[in-house]
């Protein structure tokens, strides 16, 4: 009896103690995922302002061309839209005390460009885990981060160049739209080239949880469109550079 009464209570001292540990672990689960989340933006940032430093070309006056916008939209892509503002946030204030000559409304051109390209494919992303919503989203930034960069300009760029308002309204057809144009593309294109490299890499260094996503689309059709816009667009980039492409001021 004695016996039986000894092992009743250590069943119940063994499920209270599992009971005790179940919260610790998953505050130690979530601190860890927390650590995770953070160690990844940090890593987008700096590859973004890597790309920034190495890759970045002054296409006309103040316009300049680079590809990090791909890489931070990657990161949103899979960290979420608010990681990816802020990673945004982080890489234009690098800029600012760095490579840029533009000072802070530089920083807010450069934040708000990107910004504008990377929500849209993070949040569709987000609501929708799939390649195509994938694709979609990004076509969706490229033609998003073009549009908004007309009000921005005409807003911003006088107070950073001193040029006249009306001559950032003839600018406009001429230079920023085919510009932001050709960027959102590449842009978009380079970000569908490295997304599934990039995953692959991040899930085995469990950065990031492994995905569960089955896609009717087969893996290699997304690269191959990619790399045919990728394509495309660094020639039109190339006929833009060799024709009439200067701007009536310069920064």
């Amino acid at each position: 009896m004695k016996n039986n009464l000894n092992q009743d209570e250590r069943t119940v001292s063994e499920e209270s103690a599992q009971t005790d540990s179940a919260p610790a672990k998953r505050r130690v689960s979530a601190t860890d995922e927390h650590v995770r989340r953070t160690v990844a933006a940090a890593l987008f940032a700096a590859l973004a302002y890597l790309v920034v430093f190495v890759f970045r070309i002054q296409v006309a006056g103040f316009l300049t061309f680079d590809l990090k916008d791909a890489v931070m939209t990657i990161g949103a892509v899979f960290l979420g839209p608010v990681a990816g503002v802020a990673i945004a946030a982080a890489v234009a204030l690098l800029e600012m005390v760095s490579v840029s000559s533009t000072g802070f409304y530089g920083f807010l051109m450069n934040f708000l460009a990107s910004a504008s390209f990377i929500l849209p494919a993070s949040v569709l992303y987000r609501l929708r885990r799939t390649r195509v919503s994938a694709m979609i989203g990004l076509v969706l930034s490229a033609i998003f981060m073009t549009l908004m960069m007309i009000p921005l300009n005409l807003l911003i760029t006088p107070l950073y160049t001193g040029a006249p308002r009306s001559a950032v309204v003839d600018l406009i057809p001429k230079t920023i739209l085919p510009f932001n144009v050709v960027k959102g593309t590449l842009n978009a294109a380079v970000t569908a080239l490295l997304f599934q490299p990039v995953a692959k890499a991040l899930h085995r260094v469990r950065l990031l949880p492994p995905e569960k996503e089955k896609s009717r689309v087969p893996a290699w059709v997304i690269p191959t469109v990619a790399g045919v816009v990728a394509v495309a667009a660094i020639l039109i980039f190339a006929l833009v550079l060799k024709g009439e492409f200067k701007p009536p001021f310069k920064n």
